[in-house]
């Protein structure tokens, strides 16, 4: 009989891609099933077998403390109704604020608890958590050396694997290299868009459109017009495609010379695996500064440029721009460095490693 495996996950696409991803990989040999709620079920294709299952979020305020236990307490009644009556050998959760009440049911049962942390520094509920876990798996080992800081991951707790991705990134990367007569530049803001992106970055496109042919690949926040951005590209000759969020965008064009990007944890390892070089500039409330730890684990392999929000200046964009096309060779490393990074991934030998690891546990 196929072990029983619940994956659960929920909130913004930051939580849900990765487990779409891994379920994708364990789905043919386990009997899986995905836990979500509203916000987690938008990003979840119809034909997954899932339970959605809303825990309502309190605000972090003190007096209404007794109505968050009340609401925890259901949502706890309703986990252990749900793992009674579909049985499950091991619980996958990708943190949130929906995780708690499933994990305790989980612990209720004896049943093993695996967390799983695509971020460089672990989250809040997964810190939380980590007395309940047998394992967590991470893609950065720098969250694994000891458990003397908050924030980290016990040793004998922490597996590493390769970043997991959606089947169609594996049969895709860009080996193109820069031509002189176009430069492609995407500019995305992850599952939940960027403002800042939306409002600051056109100026600097515009600005480069005066001295060099560029293309431009952008997706909006929401709230902004397409049409009205779209004519000012237009009006200064700038080839433009735009859009709004499109899961797997990537997995349908990829031909690009550089993203300007957030830096989740999956957008990231996606343009990592198709050899992108990126300009990240993480967001500035991500907690625990998660998305500044993310790439900065490609900085220190010369993988990348990070600015700031805080300290951006019109301008910035430009400037790396700029000496890119004046001088390729630091883009060039950058891009070799990428291909290093992560030249072993294949989706049969990620799978495999995956397969043999549930196996096992």
């Amino acid at each position: 009989m196929k072990k029983k495996i619940l994956i659960s996950t929920g909130g913004s696409g930051g939580h849900v891609v990765p487990a779409l991803n891994l379920y994708n990989h364990l789905k043919n040999e386990f009997d899986v099933m995905l836990y979500t709620d509203l916000r987690g079920a938008k990003y979840v294709p119809e034909k997954i077998k899932k339970t959605i299952f809303e825990v309502k979020k309190i605000p972090e305020k003190k007096y209404l403390l007794p109505l968050k236990i009340i609401f925890l307490f259901f949502a706890f009644i309703k986990s252990l109704i749900h793992f009674k009556g579909n049985k499950i050998d091991i619980l996958i959760s990708t943190g949130g604020y929906m995780s708690l009440p499933i994990v305790l049911a989980a612990k209720i049962f004896k049943k093993k608890i695996i967390l799983f942390e695509p971020n460089s520094i672990i989250g809040k509920s997964n810190k939380f958590l980590l007395r309940f876990s047998h394992h967590v798996l991470c893609y950065d080992k720098n969250i694994i050396i000891g458990y003397k800081e908050k924030s980290i991951v016990p040793t004998h707790k922490g597996v590493i694997i390769d970043p997991i991705l959606n089947y169609c990134f594996y049969s895709k990367r860009n080996t193109s290299e820069t031509k002189e007569d176009i430069f492609k530049i995407l500019i995305v803001g992850g599952s939940q868009a960027s403002l800042f992106f939306s409002k600051y970055l056109k100026s600097e496109i515009i600005q480069l459109s005066k001295k060099y042919k560029i293309e431009i690949t952008q997706q909006l926040a929401p709230g902004f017009d397409i049409e009205s951005y779209k004519k000012e590209y237009d009006k200064n000759n700038i080839k433009n495609n735009l859009f709004f969020f499109e899961d797997n965008f990537l997995c349908k064009k990829n031909n690009f010379d550089i993203a300007i990007t957030r830096a989740g944890a999956s957008s990231l390892a996606e343009l990592a695996h198709l050899n992108i070089p990126f300009i990240a500039i993480p967001f500035p409330h991500a907690t625990d500064n998660h998305q500044y730890l993310n790439a900065k684990r490609y900085y220190d392999r010369n993988c990348c440029w990070i600015l700031e929000e805080k300290n951006f200046n019109s301008g910035d964009i430009y400037k790396i721009i700029n000496q890119i096309m004046v001088n390729k060779n630091e883009y060039f490393e950058k891009k070799n460095n990428l291909m290093k990074f992560n030249e072993n991934e294949t989706w049969e030998n990620i799978n495999r490693k995956i397969i043999k690891y549930f196996n096992e546990n």
